[in-house]
């Protein structure tokens, strides 16, 4: 904490001590319009903030950008997590499906099994009827 402090005064005094050496020297600043005689700190400070605003909008685009291609992951995983209930639902229903057909076989085995005999009773007609 003492540290900050003190690296915060040493940089009040070293800009103190650049205003001071550049008071007198001035330049031109073109900025949309031509400004003559202006001092070289303004321009310096100028420049530094257009940075910092340019740096902004820069960390902006960029937390704009990847909370889109975040949201754009998180959507298409959702959409993966659907896809999946649905499939289980549907497997869940076909699993049903197949244990109640499979009860069902289970005691029609014999139904089946008389409608083949039946079958052969009728094949064995028609091979009369065709001897």
């Amino acid at each position: 904490m003492i540290a900050a402090l003190i690296i915060i005064l040493l940089i009040i005094l070293f800009l103190a001590f650049f205003i001071g050496k550049n008071l007198t020297n001035v330049c031109t600043l073109w900025l949309f319009k031509t400004y003559t005689d202006k001092s070289v700190v303004v321009v310096i400070f100028i420049a530094f903030a257009a940075g910092i605003i340019f740096s902004l909008l820069c960390y902006l685009i960029a937390k704009f950008i990847r909370l889109s291609h975040e949201n754009e992951v998180a959507d298409a995983r959702n959409l993966g997590l659907k896809e999946k209930k649905k499939q289980d639902k549907i497997d869940k229903k076909l699993a049903k499906q197949q244990e109640k057909l499979d009860k069902k076989s289970g005691t029609s085995e014999n139904k089946v099994e008389s409608s083949s005999k039946s079958t052969d009773k009728v094949n064995s007609i028609e091979d009369r009827i065709h001897e």
